[in-house]
């Protein structure tokens, strides 16, 4: 993350106090007329912008804001979130924030164990929680209960605990809605399948649990409840994913519709494109880089996107505004918009195609 120029900063450059740049910035007077210009020179120097939304705490204290969410690059779902939390802090760049990471692979439960674990040590005055692990996420808010530490969740909300605030998407809509979107894209008779990722440690991802709800619970109101089927594949394995797909579509030839209840959908897209089966629909979630280039290519249908970077920076202003004033949201679980993105309107998504 970019380091942004801070009162302390301007105040070593100008050879003077954090106090002295404080009564520049609010024109309190008391203030020598050489430090005053020394002061002035450097604002204009490094083009320094003042946050009038900024408290006098907030000009002296450094906040430990720790991020403990799964690992993810640009153009994948948790990068997306990332990129939120980085313009928040962008934003807020007059407020004194140290940002530490503790990011874990979503696929592992234990390496989800050991970011948790390593929480508390880091002395946070705040942290973003990205909850893949329904046990291992409230056994680390119990821990932050305990002593008193405000905490967000994003993409996702745990029962049986108490954050500040939740930014996520209705998983359980999510799933519902994509159920109802694949069969209408499909023959009345047709079978269907839903892909989920195996877990190290088999602990299931508390989304993908929600979206299935939802998914079954269309076909069941419809009278269809038998014609799902259901597989998981693994990310780690590539060869064998590529079996379970293959043996999946030779043995049930009626299946013309897969939903992969995550943003892995271009893993199972791929695979279908490369071995020549066209007469299938596929669906997913999130608009990530490989995603957009199989909704470009036709292999996937659409994705439901669900706002990560809105996420990441409401994540962040939650707890900065907890942090200032201690207070909070009256509602604190925000529910973020559910995007269908199709081909023929990708292209209005264009500043996060462009950003992929």
């Amino acid at each position: 993350m970019a380091r942004q120029i801070k009162i302390k900063d301007i105040a070593k450059m100008a050879g003077v106090s954090s106090g002295t740049v404080d009564r520049v910035l609010h024109n309190r007077g008391g203030v020598s007329e050489s430090s005053k210009k020394a002061v002035e020179r450097i604002l204009a120097e490094v083009g320094y912008r003042y946050n009038i939304h900024t408290s006098a705490v907030s000009l002296t204290k450094e906040f430990n804001l720790v991020i403990t969410t799964p690992g993810g690059i640009p153009g994948e779902y948790w990068g997306s979130v990332m990129s939120g939390i980085e313009h928040a802090l962008n934003e807020f760049y007059d407020i004194n924030i140290h940002c530490i990471q503790a990011l874990y692979n979503q696929f592992d439960v234990y390496s989800c164990r050991t970011a948790f674990d390593s929480v508390l040590q880091m002395s946070p005055d705040a942290v973003i929680i990205g909850p893949t692990f329904a046990s291992e996420t409230i056994r680390l808010c119990n821990e932050l209960d305990k002593a008193e530490i405000p905490y967000v969740f994003v993409d996702s909300v745990i029962d049986g605990t108490s954050p500040v605030a939740s930014y996520t998407t209705d998983q359980y809509a999510c799933g519902h809605l994509l159920g109802k979107l694949l069969s209408s894209f499909t023959p009345s008779d047709a079978k269907f399948a839903i892909c989920g990722t195996a877990r190290v440690g088999d602990e299931r991802s508390n989304n993908t649990q929600e979206r299935k709800k939802g998914f079954l619970a269309y076909f069941k109101e419809t009278g269809r409840s038998d014609s799902v089927s259901e597989i998981r594949f693994s990310i780690s394995n590539p060869k064998e994913t590529e079996e379970i797909i293959l043996e999946l579509v030779k043995n049930n030839p009626d299946i013309k519709g897969i939903a992969v209840l995550n943003s892995r959908g271009y893993v199972v897209a791929d695979i279908l494109r490369r071995h020549g089966i066209d007469d299938i629909r596929l669906m997913s979630f999130d608009l990530t880089s490989n995603n957009i280039r199989c909704i470009q290519n036709e292999s996937i249908a659409a994705v439901l996107c669900q706002r990560p970077e809105l996420q990441g920076f409401f994540s962040v202003k939650s707890l900065i505004h907890w942090l200032l004033y201690r207070n909070a949201d009256a509602n604190k679980h925000h529910k973020m918009p559910i995007d269908v993105v199709f081909k023929e309107n990708l292209p209005f998504y264009k500043e996060i195609v462009d950003s992929e």
